[in-house]
């Protein structure tokens, strides 16, 4: 045990001293120092005393807080813990410690608690974010009960995670069938169901308030007394023991309260760690997935998998000879899933359309259906959004990625706008296809309106139309400065470098985004100038809005589309420019 707390504490100071250390570099010195601003700016005036708008008032479900906090506890409890858990038990271990600590001549109870050590540090940095996101801190001093009642919360809910996933395992080994353990456990929450509604049966009719500003007290009080009455409250009892610290606004209270929730922690500890349970494989099996996730994700391609990777069948067959960018965009569509994920994606979206255009098809429409309307036509806006900012990032990473194996492809008989074009012409595809299945699908929708609004629908379509001609060049314009960076700036672009997580790490992708989004304003900016010039210029001649609109457009995505074309051509000089020792 010496030698493992040693191991647990260095590993601590060493994590602080590194992250320390890497301030030197300027990239982590100004990833931090935006950081910092930007979660003082959020976080500020609460730290410093003044109320957020999500702040508690200080007697606020007080008294009613705990019970109906405790039922979701229940519930969620519940379902995390016994539905959910599919694989069999496992303990996180890096693979460092898996090589060196599982040959050696330790005890499985000492591994188990080696783990519930180390996790007390990151349970209680999420303690410390909790509390600072509900508003405690300008509570004064009663911001250290809060901590510590979210602490005993989290370490319970923990350990009751790793006890049931041994539960589990044993139930496994016994015979008992996934499905039949699901089985059981809905029905105990159906259960629960039924005895909510049976007390509420026998309380009293509630008295609705007729001031709907009190009607939130009055759900959140009527809600306390279901929970608080008859069998329930026995059923929540031990959920309520661990919640009530957090709620604690004096010490004697706190401490009252936190005697019987580290009650229940201890029980959950023992029951943890006198389990007799093999978990030696399932962890040696997560640590392998976890590394694999990580060299991904510091390779630019990072992706939750749920299942283990299946053979990708490719669009198209790949000729030997031919240009060579082609080879680029065949690899870009085999790494998003090849052929059967795009055409998941693609029914996904003829599915969408067709769904749109039943919605105009059908005139008037009931309240579900504009609901559906709305959330469809929100969704296609909200991608398109985001796809004026994610197909550059999603350029650059592939770019990135490609630096790993730079001194391969600089052996290559290729010149550098080849190069350039084929990293950038795969994102842009996929992407700018997404943004036109987004609008054409919010065309279909725009006919769900009716006749009243058949004008402003045509309108809008000639718009999407215009959208859509400008697409293509515009993506392929703001990929061009994310993919420049990572050629200009290779050291702060190593994909090999475990950055971590960080308020440094955050702050420097913080950074990129702001200079990504300087960037795109750069791009816009002639876009918009000589685009003003040709209206103002063919309204001279004649006062026709089409015809003014149409110069106008005409010359704005000829502007940008040089702009894409010499932005390409500028990013192929880079790489016939760049150097592979610079990267290290």
């Amino acid at each position: 045990m010496n030698a493992l707390a040693y191991l647990v504490t260095r590993s601590f100071a060493n994590g602080v001293r590194f992250r320390l250390r890497r301030l030197r570099q300027p990239k982590y010195l100004l990833g931090a120092i935006l950081g910092i601003a930007y979660f003082y700016l959020y976080f500020g005036k609460v730290l410093g005393g003044m109320s957020a708008p999500w702040s508690p008032a200080r007697t606020s479900g007080i008294p009613l807080g705990p019970e109906i906090g405790a039922a979701f506890l229940f519930v969620a409890t519940l379902v995390l813990s016994w539905i959910l858990p599919a694989s069999r038990a496992a303990i996180a271990f890096t693979e460092a410690e898996i090589a060196f600590l599982f040959p050696a001549p330790i005890r499985r109870r000492t591994l188990i608690i080696l783990r519930l050590l180390k996790s007390q540090f990151a349970l209680l940095a999420i303690s410390v974010f909790m509390t600072l996101i509900t508003g405690r801190f300008r509570l004064g001093a009663e911001v250290w009960f809060h901590v510590g009642g979210w602490w005993v919360l989290l370490t319970a809910l923990s350990l009751h995670r790793i006890g049931a996933s041994f539960a589990l395992q044993r139930l496994r080994e016994a015979g008992m069938a996934d499905w039949k353990r699901r089985t059981a456990v809905v029905a105990g929450i159906a259960a629960l169901c039924v005895l909510v509604e049976l007390t509420r049966r026998n309380l009293p009719p509630p008295n609705l308030v007729a001031d709907r500003g009190m009607l939130p007290a009055f759900i959140v009080g009527y809600l306390g007394q279901v929970f608080n009455a008859g069998p329930l409250s026995y059923v929540l009892a031990p959920f309520k023991l661990l919640v009530l610290p957090g709620f604690a606004h004096d010490a004697a209270t706190f401490f009252r309260t936190l005697a019987p929730a580290l009650g229940i922690v201890l029980l959950h500890f023992i029951w943890v760690v006198r389990a007799d349970v093999s978990f030696e494989e399932a962890s040696i099996d997560a640590a392998k997935r976890r590394a694999a996730f990580l060299a991904a994700h510091r390779s630019g391609e990072a992706r939750i998998r749920l299942a283990p990777g299946k053979a990708r069948t490719p669009i198209f067959r790949l000729r030997p000879t031919g240009f060579a960018p082609v080879a680029f965009w065949w690899k870009s569509f085999l790494k998003v899933g090849g052929r059967r994920t795009i055409s998941r994606w693609a029914l996904f979206l003829a599915l969408l359309a067709a769904i749109a255009w039943a919605l105009g098809e059908m005139g008037r429409l009931s309240p579900a259906l504009i609901t559906l309307a709305i959330a469809i036509g929100v969704g296609c806006y909200v991608t398109i959004l985001l796809s004026l900012i994610m197909i550059g990032q999603h350029a650059a990473a592939q770019l990135r990625q490609g630096l790993a194996a730079m001194d391969l492809l600089k052996t290559y008989p290729i010149p550098g706008w080849q190069l350039a074009i084929g990293e950038l012409f795969g994102p842009v595809t996929l992407g700018t296809l997404m943004q036109w299945s987004a609008l054409g699908i919010g065309v279909l929708l725009l006919r769900a309106g009716g006749a009243e609004t058949q004008a402003f629908a045509a309108r809008l379509s000639l718009a999407a139309a215009g959208l859509a001609i400008f697409l293509p060049a515009f993506n392929l314009a703001s990929s061009v400065f994310p993919c420049a960076g990572a050629l200009l700036f290779p050291g702060w672009f190593r994909p090999q470098e475990n950055a971590g997580p960080g308020i440094e790490t955050a702050g420097l992708r913080l950074m990129m985004g702001i200079v990504q989004l300087l960037a795109i304003i750069g791009v816009l900016l002639p876009v918009a100038f000589f685009g003003g010039l040709a209206w103002f210029a063919v309204g001279k001649w004649t006062a026709v809005l089409v015809w003014k609109a149409i110069a106008a457009g005409a010359t704005a995505a000829l502007v940008l589309a040089m702009e894409a074309g010499l932005g390409v051509a500028w990013l192929g000089s880079l790489y016939d420019k760049f150097d592979v020792s610079s990267e290290s």
